[in-house]
């Protein structure tokens, strides 16, 4: 069943962790293959994604089995759907859908490393051109109707809550990414050669095509501004304080051009992006000086630029020169170049900064929003500095007009 096509539907999976024993556990490990007729007599678990996974639970499990010399792994990472109000979102989204296809589906077509798949189930699942067929049509209308539709199917998920669970390597053997403690040089080469590869692989690729359950960023883009317009007055009321007259006029541009903005990024060179390439979604091997990425619920396709800018802005220390970033940009370039896929230096500093833009649009006004909860200690930490640092590296960039200069 670990790589199989077919999706698990079931109806006894467990909605929280409380629901997880060891009866269920040894059912889980039999059918993914990776017991036989051992069993699971105990575990211990440990919460490692409070405020680091927004959208869902990251556990680590040490295993007890009936037989000591089982080949089977000591421990393993249980991913399931949060219990605050962000599984509503998460479900509307289908993010906890696309990760278990992703394990089932994609995975072992990866050139990148990532976590081995164990097991995987969920109560339903959505058909992946209904899904496409129903953003299709969501992107034809008004950005206010677009939000009301929104709302109603908020609400029809959270009368029809769904399960989902997913069991992966424990990769914590490795030194974990993080966020706010940021990373070396080194470390922002890794994860650039790892999103290279990542890119390459299915750059222009009609492969890409094929996975429909991969939405394309251009039928998100109105969502993803009425998400922006529905914040940014309550984020620019509660920091007027502290925006600087620039900082004003990018909120302004954004409100007028964020559509655009969003939807030139879904018509340049399309490729699988991950989607949420931070550290806190990244650890690395330093025996091989290799990064492996993690966390797969957000994929889409569309431009490079919006895995390149997402990661540089929170990865680089406020004090980093432009200098450095070019060079950084540059790495990624040559990485992408000896994977055979070819890009001017021009085209990929300019698809940074417009991917930037869109990290700004993107992140700004988060806090503010009311479908989402960031907790109350670590998340708002991790957003406020990720803003600040994107706004400094944005202070060179010369937004009006810009998608007006597209360079070869």
């Amino acid at each position: 069943m670990c790589g199989g096509r077919s999706l698990n539907i079931q109806s006894d999976v467990p909605f929280g962790l409380s629901e997880i024993d060891a009866a269920w556990l040894t059912g889980a490990l039999r059918e993914g293959g990776v017991l036989g007729e051992e069993e699971v007599t105990g575990f211990t678990h440990r919460i490692i994604g409070e405020e680091t996974g927004f959208l869902g639970q990251v556990v680590i499990l040490t295993l007890e089995y009936s037989h000591e010399d089982v080949d089977a792994p000591a421990t393993m990472v249980l991913k399931i759907p949060t219990p605050l109000k962000n599984r509503v979102m998460g479900q509307t989204m289908g993010v906890y859908e696309k990760e278990i296809r992703f394990y089932r589906d994609l995975k072992q077509k990866l050139r990148i490393r990532t976590p081995q798949h164990y097991y995987s189930a969920l109560s339903a699942v959505d058909d992946p051109e209904m899904v496409r067929e129903r953003l299709g049509k969501l992107q034809q209308l008004p950005v206010s109707v677009v939000a009301m539709m929104t709302v109603l199917v908020r609400w029809f998920f959270s009368l029809r809550p769904r399960r989902y669970v997913l069991l992966i390597e424990d990769v914590s053997r490795y030194r974990l990414g993080d966020q706010l403690g940021g990373c070396s040089e080194g470390d922002v080469r890794a994860a650039l050669n790892a999103m290279a590869k990542l890119h390459s692989q299915f750059w222009d690729s009609e492969e890409l095509d094929s996975l429909t359950w991969i939405q394309p960023v251009n039928l998100t883009t109105k969502i993803m501004h009425m998400v922006y317009m529905q914040s940014v007055g309550k984020y620019r009321k509660a920091h007027e304080k502290n925006l600087s007259a620039r900082q004003v006029r990018l909120l302004d541009w954004l409100k007028e051009n964020g559509l655009r903005l969003t939807e030139t990024l879904s018509q340049n060179p399309k490729t699988l992006i991950h989607g949420d390439f931070r550290l806190d979604n990244l650890c690395f091997d330093d025996d091989r000086g290799e990064a492996l990425v993690l966390d797969w619920q957000n994929m889409l396709a569309g431009s490079a630029a919006l895995d390149l800018s997402y990661f540089l802005s929170a990865a680089l220390p406020f004090d980093t020169s432009e200098e450095k970033v070019n060079e950084l940009i540059e790495h990624y370039r040559q990485r992408l170049t000896e994977e055979g896929v070819e890009i001017s230096p021009e085209r990929i500093r300019w698809l940074y900064d417009v991917g930037m833009l869109a990290m700004l649009h993107r992140i700004a006004p988060i806090l503010f929003q009311e479908t989402l909860e960031l907790g109350s200690d670590r998340g708002p930490e991790v957003m406020q500095m990720w803003v600040d640092k994107t706004y400094a590296r944005l202070e060179r960039i010369d937004f009006e007009g810009i998608l007006d200069r597209i360079p070869n």
